[in-house]
């Protein structure tokens, strides 16, 4: 039966009798299966004739999982990850808590039913019982009362209104205008969606939308899209309520790693990858790509944070006892000083974690990365963090009245018959910038690309202890900075632990999104997040920080209005050039780890298909909304 939009009124009139009741069963929303490149998939070979080398560069979900699909075809594979360890956003490291050691990562996150990608190759690995269901899913608001929202059934449009009877602020009479906005949210198409509202901002559009609806519902559950209401894209914010909710046939519920994200899923499939025959390059950083006859022949590698640019100088009447910061032309900074008999001495000032510019750290006279919470000493070793790998040491010779400053050039090339670029924003543009890549539309649509405005993850050890919340992890809205909070002295044995012993509590505070008016001084924003905390959890107000981690990142896409236009795919017009991230643009509704999994997986098939191998079926949730005619 032909989708058709039937209902007045949501749930209303599909209950008079058999034909209603075929029509909401020809709309519910099902798992879909990405097409196939030949229609003959399922006859062809398995493993290439000869043996090709894929280089797989960044080492979250997407390039993991690229190379995880290549590896167990037969190719030979080699992941290149300029951090240590590998993850991305699900990395973690250890940390020494007054003595006592203890793992951290970036920040709670949710494995939510519909990750069927990503829940795929958790149980492919065996590590479903990493995982335990969080069974509800709760909003604490500054101005009215908590909202809960558990797992409701799937069926639409019984969904919709389950969520709508759980909610205090919303009612039934929100749906009573089927030419209203709201119903665009269950009308999402792949095509029609994006060039009728990619250029609304979310914000304006929902000005035509129940303001209940907006306030209790929609504006919280967009925040966690990492993008501010007001400069997030509505076709976005449509295709991002269709994959979490309304095009989705598995609800609400998610899952929470039982340890950290390193034990839970990144460790075991690193070793997985490497038991395959990956070769794992952790702690290097690609410099360039170099591309030949239309096809890309080689990749420049070079040490993280290393500055292979020409010789800068600098005055030397500008270099004194202490180091002292410069910038390149471009975007690179790096440190000069001398020393007590006068001999000079640089370094790069760029992060060896994952390439933040670093700044001087005044109590210990190093260096400290404002992203991830690394620390090196004076002479640019780590101390805390996620790296071990020290700064990069440059050459630093004087010449009259300047200081000559050149790096140490340490690259080597490697060749590679597919890439796979599946790093993030940041690190692509950077990558594409030093290439030589002849495809201008390319290079322009990698340039386009932008980040949302800086998130913040901070986990804090108190010396009071609290009593258990209701769930874990909440939703926040209405507070300046706060987006959510997640209690780890619940969450996670290790802090359940360190909490008893101790008569504490640990608990991490984001801010998905910070303005630039609230990017203000540190101590400042951990002022005002602890009032928010207080009022949220009105026992830990007064309460001493025994231990903190204070992370300000900058590295999830913009979704902004007009973007999606020019924003790149997982194909390029170079034949053997793949991309994968959470950033691309999809015809598939899928969304932040769900996404960077699914394009991983794509980049595979593309692989497979060029060479004329059977591809993997990739699961979706169904590709068009609900209501979407034709």
């Amino acid at each position: 039966m032909k989708r058709r939009r039937f209902l007045t009124t949501v749930g209303l009139a599909a209950l008079g009798g058999t034909a209603g009741t075929l029509g909401l069963f020809a709309i519910q929303p099902h798992r879909s299966t990405l097409p196939f490149a030949s229609p003959n998939n399922d006859t062809l070979p398995d493993k290439p004739a000869t043996l090709k080398r894929v280089v797989v560069v960044g080492g979250g979900l997407a390039g993991m999982n690229a190379s995880h699909e290549l590896l167990k075809r037969g190719f030979d594979v080699t992941l290149v990850e300029r951090s240590a360890n590998l993850g991305g956003r699900l990395t973690g490291w250890e940390v020494e808590v007054n003595g006592e050691t203890m793992t951290t990562e970036h920040g709670f996150h949710g494995f939510f039913n519909q990750y069927y990608n990503l829940n795929g190759l958790i149980d492919e690995l065996g590590l479903s019982d990493n995982f335990k269901p969080v069974k509800d899913y709760p909003i604490l608001f500054k101005d009215k009362e908590t909202e809960s929202f558990t797992n409701t059934t799937t069926f639409f449009p019984f969904n919709m209104l389950e969520v709508v009877q759980q909610a205090k602020s919303v009612s039934i009479l929100d749906f009573n205008d089927p030419r209203g906005k709201l119903y665009e949210l269950m009308r999402y198409h792949p095509q029609r969606t994006f060039e009728q509202l990619d250029e609304v901002d979310f914000e304006t559009f929902c000005k035509r939308v129940n303001e209940p609806m907006v306030d209790t519902i929609i504006e919280p559950f967009a925040h966690t899209s990492f993008n501010q209401f007001h400069q997030y894209s509505t076709a976005e914010g449509i295709k991002f309520f269709h994959f979490f909710f309304i095009g989705n046939p598995d609800g609400m519920g998610y899952s929470q790693t039982i340890d950290d994200s390193m034990t839970a899923i990144v460790t075991p499939l690193t070793e997985r990858i490497i038991a395959l025959g990956g070769k794992v390059m952790a702690g290097v950083e690609v410099q360039s790509i170099s591309e030949h006859e239309g096809r890309i022949t080689n990749i420049k590698l070079k040490r993280p944070g290393e500055i292979q640019a020409l010789t800068h100088q600098v005055e030397a009447d500008k270099v004194g006892r202490e180091w002292t910061p410069f910038w390149t032309s471009g975007s690179d900074l790096y440190y000069v000083k001398r020393d007590e008999q006068g001999e000079l001495h640089a370094v790069s000032g760029r992060c060896t974690h994952m390439g933040c510019p670093v700044g001087l750290d005044e109590e210990t006279g190093g260096f400290a990365c404002p992203c991830h919470g690394a620390r090196y000493d004076s002479d640019g070793v780590p101390t805390t963090g996620p790296t071990n790998i020290p700064l990069v040491t440059m050459d630093a010779t004087a010449e009259g009245d300047t200081v000559k400053v050149s790096s140490q050039i340490t690259g080597t090339e490697i060749e590679a018959d597919y890439v796979v670029l599946a790093c993030d924003v940041p690190g692509l543009k950077r990558i594409v910038e030093r290439s030589d890549i002849s495809s201008t539309a390319f290079t322009e649509s990698v340039e386009r690309l932008g980040v949302a405005d800086p998130y913040i993850v901070w986990r804090v050890w108190f010396d009071r202890a609290i009593n258990p919340l209701d769930v874990p992890f909440y939703t926040v809205s209405g507070y300046r900075y706060t987006d959510s909070i997640a209690i780890y002295s619940q969450l996670q044995p290790e802090y359940e632990r360190w909490a008893e012993q101790h008569q504490g509590s640990v608990i991490e505070i984001h801010a998905y999104a910070v303005e630039p008016e609230n990017v203000i001084d540190e101590e400042e924003i951990k002022r005002i997040m602890l009032e928010e905390l207080g009022e949220l959890i009105p026992e830990i107000a007064g309460a001493g920080i025994v231990y903190d981690i204070y992370t300000m990142q900058q590295n999830f896409p913009r979704w902004a209005p007009g973007d999606h236009a020019g924003r790149p795919g997982v194909d390029t017009p170079i034949d053997n050039l793949f991309l994968a991230g959470d950033f691309l643009r999809l015809e598939v509704p899928a969304n932040l780890m769900e996404a960077a999994t699914m394009t991983g997986r794509i980049a595979a098939n593309r692989i497979l298909a060029a060479e004329g191998l059977r591809e993997n079926p990739i699961p979706a949730v169904d590709l068009v909304g609900p209501l979407t005619i034709g």
